[in-house]
C-alpha cells in the first residue's frame, strides 16, 4: 500500500546526484577555491620541466658516451697490447720485475696531474716498513717522471709516454677509459710473461701495512680484489671495486684480462663492471675478495666506524681536481701546507689515531656531510641496494647491473 511519502522519495531519487559525482564536484570546487593562481597549471609545468631536464641529461650522457668510445677507438693503438709488448720500456719493466722485486710489486699509473695525490700516498706509507720497496710507478709523461725521480729517487718507475693521457680527466671520460684500457693491456702482457702483480691506486689511505698479510701467498684463489660495500652483509658485497687487487699469473687470469681489454676497448662501461660480471659468471679464474675489515672504501666513513680497515680507498669524486681538497676535509692530507713536496708525519699519525677511535669527520661538511661526488654515489648505491633487494630478480641481475654503470650515472 502506497504511503504519502513515496512520491516524495521518488522525486528525491530522480533529482539526486550520485555520491561519486557529488564528491568530484565538491573536490573540483574546493580545489578551484584553493587554486586562485593556477596551482594545477604550475604542477603541469613542473612535470614538463622535469622531463625536459631528464631529456637534456640523456642527450648529455649520450654525447659523453659517443665521445668516450670515439676517444678510445682513436687512441687505443697507443696503449694496445702490441704497442706495449714491442716497446723497449716493457722489456725494461720485465727486467725490473726480475732484479728489483722478490715479491710481486704493486703497479701504479701516474701522469703529472696525479702528482699531488701520489705524494700524499707516498707520505702516508713512508713509515710502513717495506711498502715503498714494493711500489712500481708507470709514469705517463715527462713531468711525472722527472718530479717523482727528483723527490722519491728510491721508488721504482718505468717511463711510458702516453700522449692521450697528458691532460687531466675525470670519471667516465674518454681518457679515463683509455687509462684503464692501458692498465688491462699492461696486465695481459705481464701475465703472458708469467708475472704476478698487484694493481693499486694512489687515492687509498693505509692505516697498516697491507703487504704484511702476504695475501699473494694464498693459492686457494687466482686473483683477490677489494670489494664495494661496507661489510659482508652489504647487497653489493663481492662486487669488485677494482682499485687494489692482486693477480696470479696463469692461463685463466690471462684469459680474464684479455676479455676485459677487449670489452672496454669497445663498450662504454667501467673495467670493474666487466670484472664483476666475469667473476660471477665464469668458472675460472677463481676470484676472491679482500675482507672489508682489511680493505674498505669511503662508505666506512658513514658507518659507526668500528673495525677500521688496513686500507681505505677514498674515491667517488667526479672532479679529479678537487679530490685531494675533499680528503683534506677529513684529515687525509699528509703534506706540509706551505710546501706540498714535504711530508707531514704528524698528520698521518693523527688520522690513524682518529680512525682507530672512530672519529673521522669532515671539517667542512657539505650536504649530508658529503661532497657532490660522494652524494651522487650514495644516491646510486641506495637505488642499487633496493634493486638488489628484490626477491629472485635481485640475485639474477647482480652480475649484470654494473655493466650499465656509466650509462645511468650523471657526472658533472
Amino acid at each position: 500500500m502506497a504511503t504519502d511519502t513515496e512520491p516524495e522519495l521518488r522525486h528525491q531519487r530522480q533529482h539526486s546526484v550520485p555520491v561519486s559525482e557529488f564528491s568530484k564536484r565538491f573536490l573540483d570546487r574546493k580545489f578551484a577555491d584553493n587554486d586562485p593562481k593556477g596551482i594545477h597549471k604550475a604542477w603541469r609545468l613542473s612535470v614538463y620541466i622535469f622531463w625536459f631536464v631528464v631529456g637534456l641529461a640523456v642527450l648529455r650522457k649520450t654525447q659523453n658516451a659517443i665521445h668516450s668510445v670515439w676517444y678510445v677507438k682513436t687512441h687505443g693503438s697507443s696503449v694496445s697490447q702490441e704497442a706495449i709488448a714491442q716497446s723497449p720500456q716493457f722489456k725494461s719493466l720485465l727486467q725490473t720485475f726480475d732484479t728489483q722485486f722478490s715479491k710481486p710489486p704493486a703497479i701504479f699509473l701516474l701522469n703529472q696531474y696525479a702528482l699531488n695525490m701520489t705524494f700524499n700516498f707516498l707520505c702516508n706509507t713512508r713509515d710502513l716498513k717495506g711498502v715503498h720497496d714494493r711500489l712500481l710507478f708507470v709514469t705517463l709523461d715527462s713531468v711525472a717522471r722527472d718530479v717523482l725521480r727528483e723527490y722519491w729517487p728510491k721508488v721504482q718507475q718505468i717511463y711510458w709516454p702516453t700522449p692521450c693521457l697528458y691532460q687531466p680527466f675525470s670519471f667516465a671520460e674518454g681518457a679515463y677509459q683509455a687509462l684503464y684500457l692501458l692498465r688491462a693491456n699492461l696486465a695481459v702482457n705481464l701475465l703472458k710473461n708469467g708475472k704476478s702483480f698487484w694493481m693499486m691506486q694512489q687515492d687509498t689511505f693505509w692505516r697498516n701495512n697491507l703487504f704484511e698479510l702476504n695475501l699473494e701467498d694464498n693459492y686457494e684463489y687466482d686473483a683477490i680484489f677489494d670489494q664495494i660495500g661496507y661489510d659482508s652483509d652489504s647487497k653489493r658485497a663481492e662486487w669488485v671495486n677494482g682499485a687494489n687487487f692482486f693477480v696470479r699469473a696463469n692461463n685463466d687470469t690471462l684469459k680474464f684480462f684479455e676479455a676485459i681489454a677487449r670489452k672496454i676497448g669497445h663498450w662504454y662501461t667501467p673495467d670493474m663492471a666487466v670484472m664483476i660480471h666475469q667473476c660471477h659468471t665464469w668458472k675460472s679464474p677463481k676470484c676472491a675478495y679482500i675482507p672489508h675489515k682489511i680493505a674498505n672504501s669511503w662508505e666506512w666513513l658513514h658507518t659507526d666506524q668500528k673495525n677500521p680497515p688496513y686500507i681505505m680507498q677514498l674515491d667517488c669524486e667526479t672532479d679529479g681536481g678537487s679530490k685531494l681538497m675533499q680528503l683534506a676535509k677529513y684529515g687525509f692530507y699528509f703534506m706540509d701546507k706551505d710546501d706540498n713536496r714535504v711530508c707531514n708525519q704528524s698528520a698521518v699519525e693523527a688520522v690513524r689515531k682518529r680512525m682507530e677511535q672512530g672519529e673521522i669527520k669532515p671539517s667542512k661538511p657539505g650536504l649530508l656531510g658529503l661532497s657532490w661526488g660522494r652524494l651522487q654515489f650514495r644516491v646510486y648505491w641506495w637505488i642499487t641496494d633496493n634493486m638488489l633487494s628484490v626477491p629472485i630478480i635481485g640475485k639474477l641481475i647482480k652480475p649484470y647491473l654494473p655493466l650499465i654503470g656509466f650509462i645511468i650515472m650523471i657526472t658533472i
